[in-house]
C-alpha cells in the first residue's frame, strides 16, 4: 500500500505542477508587434511622378572682361550677393595704362599734323585768290587737309576705345545677384571674353530636372497649366505650386534625358538657389481607385491584398485589385477609403488577427497627405 501510495502522491503532483504551467502561460500577456503604417487620405487617387532636381535663377549670366589680361585681384567669392555697379575683379592696368599712352601720343601728333596742313590750306587759299597759284596745287593742299583732319579724328576715336579698354579692366556686376559659380582666379592670364563669374537673379526661381522622352507629352500638356508641386529636402512640410515653363528641344547626349524648367511663381525667401528639390507631377486617376506603397502589396498566390488595421489594432487581409504598377508605387481597386490604415512595409512577416501597434512615418502629415521623403522611402505616393 505506501507504494501505491507513493505512485498516487506523484501523479498528483505531476497534475499540479501542469495546471501551474498552464496557468502561468494564461497570464502571459499577448505580444504587440510594431508596423509602420500608410493613412489613405482625402484624394488618395492622386499618383505622382517625383524627380529631383535643383532650384535655379531663371536668369544666369556668365560676366567676362572685355579685353584680356592677367587677373590681379578677385573680389567676392561664390555665394556673394553683390548690386549691380559692383566691382567683381581686377586685371593688371599696366599694359592698359602703356596702351592708354600711346594713344595720347598719337592724338597729339595727328592733332599737330592737322593743325598744320590747315594753316598749309589757309595759305594756299589766299594764294588762290590772289592767282599767285593754280587750282590744282591749291586742290593737293584740300586733299593733304582733309587727310590729316581724318587721321586726327581717326586717333581719337582709337584713343577714346583705349580709355574705355582701361575702364574695361575692371569686371562690374551688370545686376543684382548671387555669386553661383566663380571660373578664374587671381593670376590667372584670361583671354577677352571668357567667362570669369557666373552671376544668378533671384527675383524668378525655377527648378532643373530631367526627363525620358516618354514623359514629355505630360509635361507638354502642362505647360499652362498648374499641375505640379515642388518641395525642399530642406523643407519637407512645405509644397509650392509651379508650372512647367521650358522644356529642351535634344536629349543630353550622355543621359539621353530632357531637361526641363518648372517655375515657381509662390517662391519664398525659404527658397535658396542651390538647394535640392522635388518637383511632383500630380495626375488624377479614376475616383475608385487608390494609390498605395508597392511594399504594401501582399501577393499570396493568385490572390492579393494588403494588411488593413482594424479598430482594434488587429490585422485582417483586405483584398484588392491591382490596376496597374508604377515605377515604386501600385494602383488598387478595393474596399478602401480615406482613413483606413494599411501596413506599408513587412507584409510578408504578418499574420490574420495579430495585435500591432501603429507606427506613422514622420514624413506622413496627419491629414494623410505624404511628403517627399529626402531618402526616397515614401516620395513615390502623393495622397491628396
Amino acid at each position: 500500500m505506501s507504494k501505491q501510495k507513493q505512485l498516487l502522491a506523484a501523479i498528483l503532483a505531476t497534475i499540479a505542477l501542469l495546471l501551474t504551467a498552464c496557468s502561468k502561460g494564461e497570464d502571459q500577456p499577448a505580444v504587440v508587434r510594431p508596423v509602420l503604417v500608410f493613412e489613405i487620405g482625402k484624394g488618395a487617387g492622386m499618383e505622382a511622378d517625383v524627380y529631383a532636381g535643383e532650384v535655379r535663377a531663371r536668369v544666369e549670366t556668365d560676366l567676362a572682361f572685355r579685353i584680356g589680361g592677367k587677373m590681379v585681384a578677385r573680389l567676392v567669392d561664390q555665394g556673394a550677393s553683390v548690386k549691380a555697379g559692383q566691382p567683381l575683379a581686377r586685371l593688371d592696368p599696366q599694359d592698359v595704362k602703356l596702351a592708354a599712352d600711346a594713344a595720347h601720343a598719337q592724338v597729339n601728333a595727328a592733332d599737330a599734323e592737322y593743325r598744320f596742313a590747315e594753316a598749309e590750306m589757309e595759305r594756299y587759299r589766299s594764294l588762290l585768290q590772289k592767282g599767285f597759284i593754280s587750282q590744282s596745287a591749291f586742290d593737293a593742299k584740300q586733299n593733304a587737309y582733309d587727310a590729316a583732319k581724318a587721321r586726327h579724328e581717326s586717333a581719337r576715336a582709337q584713343a577714346a576705345v583705349i580709355l574705355n579698354q582701361a575702364v574695361y579692366a575692371t569686371l562690374i556686376a551688370s545686376q543684382n545677384g548671387i555669386v553661383t559659380n566663380v571660373m578664374a582666379e587671381a593670376g590667372q592670364v584670361v583671354a577677352q571674353g571668357q567667362p570669369v563669374m557666373r552671376i544668378a537673379n533671384p527675383a524668378e526661381k525655377e527648378v532643373a530636372i530631367s526627363i525620358s522622352e516618354s514623359k514629355i507629352s505630360e509635361f507638354r500638356a502642362a505647360l499652362q497649366s498648374q499641375q505640379l508641386l515642388v518641395t525642399l529636402s530642406a523643407q519637407p512640410g512645405k509644397t509650392y505650386p509651379a508650372r512647367v515653363r521650358e522644356i529642351g528641344a535634344a536629349a543630353d547626349t550622355a543621359t539621353r534625358t530632357y531637361p526641363v524648367r518648372v517655375s515657381i511663381p509662390a517662391a519664398d525667401a525659404d527658397v535658396i538657389i542651390g538647394m535640392s528639390a522635388n518637383v511632383a507631377f500630380v495626375n488624377a486617376t479614376a475616383g475608385d481607385v487608390i494609390a498605395v506603397p508597392l511594399s504594401a502589396i501582399l501577393q499570396q498566390g493568385d490572390s492579393t491584398g494588403v494588411w488593413r488595421i482594424g479598430v482594434d489594432n488587429k490585422l485582417f487581409l483586405q483584398p484588392v485589385t491591382v490596376v496597374k504598377f508604377r515605377e515604386n508605387a501600385a494602383i488598387v481597386k478595393g474596399n478602401l477609403k480615406p482613413g483606413d490604415k494599411i501596413v506599408a512595409a513587412g507584409v510578408h512577416k504578418l499574420r490574420e488577427g495579430l495585435l500591432v501597434k501603429p507606427v506613422t512615418d514622420p514624413y506622413i502629415t496627419g491629414d494623410g497627405k505624404v511628403a517627399v521623403h529626402p531618402a526616397g522611402a515614401m516620395q513615390h505616393i502623393v495622397a491628396r
